[in-house]
């Protein structure tokens, strides 16, 4: 892999620069999504279900959910509704055509595996409701 590809898939991967959400992993017509797992792998992503997902909450991971030769960057993340009402989730940043949800979302019981990267978890604040303007 050239080093301009290489760096561009590592700009997408690390957020650098590039809006992260739905991407088309094609590069000068040609699909490139071989080269992004490979530097998934590189950057230190490796393949898991949101159940083995190793957080608690308050804590997010990133993660990119493949799609043919397209991906959604989002996190896999804890949502707390009470005390007893909560949920485990890959959720992606890109939202449904009426801003309602987030376009995809994969809950605990899912077999689906998204490439995360535990190592670069965030603090999340799962008290703290986002607003959404539609």
């Amino acid at each position: 892999m050239d080093k301009e590809l290489a760096d561009a898939l590592d700009d997408l991967i690390l957020g650098r620069g590039v809006a992260r959400g739905r991407h088309e992993l094609v590069s000068r017509g040609r699909p490139v999504r071989d080269e992004f797992l490979e530097r998934l792998l590189a950057n230190g992503f490796r393949p898991m279900t949101v159940r083995e997902a190793p957080i608690e909450a308050g804590e997010k991971i990133p993660a990119f959910r493949l799609d043919g030769d397209a991906v959604d960057f989002g996190w896999i993340r804890w949502e707390i509704f009470t005390p007893k009402s909560r949920r485990k989730l890959f959720a992606s940043e890109r939202r449904r055509p009426d801003n309602s949800e987030w376009a995809v979302q994969l809950n605990l019981a899912s077999p689906e595996k998204v490439w995360a990267s535990p190592e670069r978890k965030e603090k999340h604040d799962v008290e703290t409701v986002v607003a959404v303007n539609p």
